[in-house]
């Protein structure tokens, strides 16, 4: 398959054959036959199998291949790559770090004054991908690729807003760099400052085509790393949609590397948003994966596997996190979870409350399934009667925000402080506001 592609005539030089070489010359000395070369640079990443470059011409739909290069190897197809940390739950004490490597033997994390965790290690397989007989499943068939190994290490003894260093790996296939992180604050410490963003996915480094591209990706990942720089975020909150590989299973490494400068250095949870088996909303987005690698390259604090609900607590705030594509009529699981976990909120340790999910309640946006009313009028009465103070969802490529709203009428409105910021007075609790922020990187 062509995982990415270049047009020889992006060489300025191609088309006026500035780069000329005689192919043939007749007897007396002249040229007969002349080519014009080219030069194309990829940005190419360790993805363990071999790769080739393939010059074809007819374009995409009807491809003649002219020449194809002999297959390049990787140096080191083993080496620990893409090492990620996110938050197991409330207290900061320990962190989840997870990798990916060519290699099936278990790992280490090494860390702080030498202490060390070893990895546990898993992967997944084509069969594990889902199929339909009426929609083509790329990840079953012509966009499935090896993910190698999985790697998940518990770092433990660690105190909350505090910087360690680690790094990962073994002496066989190496080790990464040595990586400065921060713990989050502790649940019920005086203050939470958090990115939170939606539908991201990722985009070429080199300009390449590729199946599917998500522009804006690469300056926002640009931005919050310099957020990061700055000191100024504790946390990060990824809502979905996230890789948008959509069974293109290489494009989740494309993915992994884009976040690693912020997701190796600070403490992200993701929410999932996948269609596909069991999922509310039959579509074809998912492309086969069905939330398989997902759940395997980014284990979150949940209950169980395929149960991608949770909550957890970072200084002041409760998160409350649902899957809009998971059960939430009533009396369904998600919503008797949503409901108890809410209600147990201790409102003097963490003021406020966050819920959050990937399809909105409210858009200003009228485009193919962006607002179930069906979920608004099930589960918003939960969040009045549980005085939630913001409400986060994606999905819309775009950002909005509410007033205070409820049944889709205004029950306050901001004022203006002294910064000219609007502001809520929620000591006069009236409804919660929602902000829609799924403006990350696929265009608006």
């Amino acid at each position: 398959m062509v995982e990415s592609a270049k047009y020889v005539s992006s060489d300025p030089t191609y088309l006026s054959c500035e780069q000329k070489d005689c192919r043939k010359y007749n007897k007396n000395g002249k040229c007969e036959i002349r080519t014009c070369s080219a030069s194309v640079i990829f940005h190419v990443i360790n993805i363990r199998t071999d790769i080739e470059f393939v010059f074809f011409a007819g374009g995409f739909h009807t491809p003649c291949v002219l020449k194809t290069t002999l297959p390049f190897k990787f140096s080191n197809p083993n080496a620990p790559l893409y090492g990620h940390l996110s938050s197991i739950d409330s207290s900061a004490t320990s962190m989840r770090l997870t990798w990916i490597s060519g290699d099936k033997k278990p790992q280490q994390v090494i860390y702080g004054n030498g202490k060390s965790q070893i990895s546990q290690v898993t992967t997944f397989s084509q069969d594990d991908m889902c199929g339909s007989t009426f929609i083509p499943s790329p990840a079953q068939d012509f966009g499935w690729h090896d993910p190698g190994y999985v790697h998940t290490a518990i770092i433990t003894g660690l105190q909350p807003s505090t910087i360690f260093n680690y790094k990962y790996g073994s002496d066989a296939v190496g080790w990464s760099d040595e990586i400065e992180f921060r713990t989050p604050p502790a649940g019920g410490s005086d203050e939470l400052k958090f990115l939170v963003f939606g539908d991201m996915g990722k985009a070429p480094l080199d300009a390449a085509i590729e199946h599917y591209i998500q522009p804006g990706s690469l300056s926002v990942v640009k931005a919050m790393v310099e957020e990061m720089r700055n000191g100024s975020v504790d946390s990060i909150f990824h809502i979905g949609d996230i890789s948008y590989a959509t069974g293109f299973l290489v494009e989740w490494e494309y993915f992994l590397h884009l976040i690693t400068p912020l997701a190796s250095k600070l403490n992200v949870l993701y929410f999932r948003d996948y269609a596909g088996s069991g999922s509310r909303y039959v579509t074809p987005d998912s492309g086969g994966e069905c939330g398989v690698p997902y759940e395997t390259y980014f284990p979150m604090p949940t209950a169980a596997k395929d149960k991608p609900w949770y909550a957890i607590e970072q200084g002041s705030v409760h998160f409350t996190v649902i899957s809009t594509e998971h059960d939430w009529t009533q009396n369904s699981e998600q919503y008797k979870w949503m409901t108890k976990d809410m209600e147990s909120v201790d409102r003097s340790k963490t003021p406020w409350l966050i819920f959050a999910g990937h399809r909105p309640m409210y858009s200003s946006y009228n485009g193919l399934i962006t607002v179930d009313s069906t979920f608004r009028n099930v589960v918003e009465p939960v969040l009045l009667a549980n005085k939630v103070d913001q409400v986060l969802f994606g999905h819309v490529h775009n950002y909005e925000r509410t007033c205070s709203i409820f049944k889709s009428e205004c029950w306050a409105m901001p004022r203006k402080d002294e910064n000219g910021t609007d502001t809520y007075d929620n000591g006069n609790y009236k409804a919660p506001v929602h902000a829609i922020v799924g403006m990350a990187g696929y265009s608006l």
